[in-house]
């Protein structure tokens, strides 16, 4: 009796044990389920998290390129917010921030670009700042209509029609160079814009044939050392980066016309034929030739700035020649000596064409500035 009780117990005992070794092991599983629901749970939201912080980039990213596109597009943007949303549902919004910085021998505009990209649920956002150098092909618009490295020893012809405020308010100023300007031996005459205009220049001029008045600014201490950088904030021996810049690069001047604009470099000699006219008033010019002299037949006319640029370490001599009548309207710059070999070069200055040298938006450049770019 006693033995069947004892193996009674046993077996309830084992039946026990049994059911809480079920009861836990259900336990664990339920534990291991619920942890495993719980890391898919999270690793679903740090995927989420990831695509969101994704799209939210890439949103931010492409309103600092929108920016940028809009500052090449629109110069004078004034840095007012923008937004837009995107295909995906994202979007981003924009806006940028202009500061005034000296550089060499121009002020620039410095744009700070921020760019905060939303992702298309919300829940994301990443804002990225970019900075961008705004500037002008020519930093410093000259008021003189004939400036000349080297000086003038004149024995062609020329005309100059002087800026009547070149030299201050009311100061005539025709011509500008750091050495000695001769009038002695060819036929130059400066003269006032009217009396050009009136064809009158060489019987009311300024100066003339052996008489040099104080519209020639020449011996002047002042005078730049180096011509491009002057002109173009770019030193001379760094003369393949304002190149670079070019909206044109040509081989013949003779494929330009009055259709043309910006900054123009050829290499070599210019030659234009009669009649010819290039740029406008309007549309003005920058014309860089380089190493080669420049040929205008008669009639041949440029609205904008001629620049005549001898590389560093070239030491050839190169002529301006404008025949029967052809001439530039803006300037004309050297930066070597002229005039030696009867050349002839009429330059007319003209205040709404140098006006738009400044100002016309195919002359302003924009530039990202390395190691700006920040997303923190």
């Amino acid at each position: 009796m006693i033995r069947r009780n004892v193996k009674s117990i046993s077996k309830k005992q084992q039946g026990a044990i049994m059911l809480a070794a079920s009861t836990l092991l259900l336990v664990l599983i339920t534990i291991g389920t619920l942890y495993t629901g719980q890391l898919k749970s999270v690793e679903h939201k740090i995927v989420l998290n990831t695509q969101n912080y994704k799209q939210a980039f890439a949103a931010a990213e492409a309103g600092a390129m929108k920016a940028l596109g809009r500052l090449h597009d629109e110069p004078r943007w004034n840095g007012a917010v923008f937004n837009e949303v995107l295909a995906n549902q994202s979007q981003y919004s924009v806006q940028g921030n202009r500061q005034a910085v000296v550089r060499n021998t121009a002020t620039v505009d410095v744009v700070t670009i921020t760019s905060v990209g939303t992702s298309a649920d919300g829940l994301a956002t990443v804002t990225i700042t970019e900075q961008a150098l705004q500037y002008s092909v020519l930093a410093n618009p000259p008021d003189v209509p004939l400036i000349v490295a080297g000086g003038l020893d004149v024995s062609g012809n020329f005309e100059v029609a002087a800026n009547p405020n070149g030299g201050g308010q009311g100061v005539p100023l025709s011509i500008w160079t750091d050495l000695n300007v001769d009038l002695n031996n060819g036929s130059g005459t400066t003269c006032g814009l009217q009396e050009f205009e009136d064809g009158n220049c060489s019987s009311s001029p300024y100066s003339e044939k052996g008489f040099k008045d104080l519209d020639i600014l020449d011996n002047d201490p002042n005078f730049p050392d180096d011509m491009m950088e002057y002109l173009f904030n770019v030193p001379d021996d760094e003369w393949a980066t304002l190149r670079s810049d070019a909206d044109m690069i040509i081989n013949d001047c003779n494929l330009l016309n009055a259709a043309s604009e910006g900054l123009i470099w050829m290499d070599g000699p210019c030659t234009l034929n009669a009649g010819t006219i290039v740029g406008s008033v309007a549309d003005p010019v920058i014309l860089i030739v380089t190493d080669g002299d420049i040929t205008m037949n008669g009639g041949a006319e440029i609205n904008g700035m001629v620049f005549s640029f001898r590389k560093p370490g070239v030491v050839a001599d190169f002529e301006i020649n404008m025949i029967g009548g052809a001439l530039v309207n803006g300037v004309v710059a050297s930066n070597h000596p002229v005039g030696h070999s009867n050349g002839t070069y009429n330059s007319v200055y003209d205040a709404d064409v140098l006006a738009q040298l400044e100002l016309n938006d195919t002359f302003q450049r924009v530039a990202r500035i390395p190691g700006s770019w920040r997303d923190f």
